[in-house]
């Protein structure tokens, strides 16, 4: 996929997201943005590439969350973070241009 079709196919969103593997165990991050097919996070520990992965991606409401666990694949990382393949296309995609975007910075401190 082509640089333009990258950019076109993402969505800048902010979310929390828990990545789960058997070689690094849990790993806390947030997402900076999503396309149908992947992620990009931002996490302060390291993953693999090629490493295979079960996300949940956390979506905050008002008075709700909303998770949705999918499976997938570490493809690229850097000094902010990683880049996660999903294995097949996000099936909740629509949700993403639904669901309003929250700032997580409020929502931390109106929760604690």
């Amino acid at each position: 996929m082509g640089k333009d079709a990258r950019v076109r196919a993402r969505m800048r969103y902010a979310a929390h997201i828990l990545v789960r593997s058997s070689q690094t165990g849990t790993v806390k991050g947030t997402v900076r943005d999503i396309s149908i097919d992947s992620v990009y996070l931002y996490l302060e520990h390291r993953l693999k590439i090629g490493e295979k992965v079960n996300m949940e991606i956390i979506l905050l409401g008002e008075d709700s969350q909303l998770s949705i666990k999918v499976s997938g694949r570490v493809v690229r990382l850097d000094a902010e973070g990683a880049a996660l393949c999903f294995l097949k296309p996000l099936e909740w995609w629509p949700v993403f241009s639904v669901f309003p975007l929250h700032n997580l910075d409020n929502k931390k401190k109106s929760r604690s």
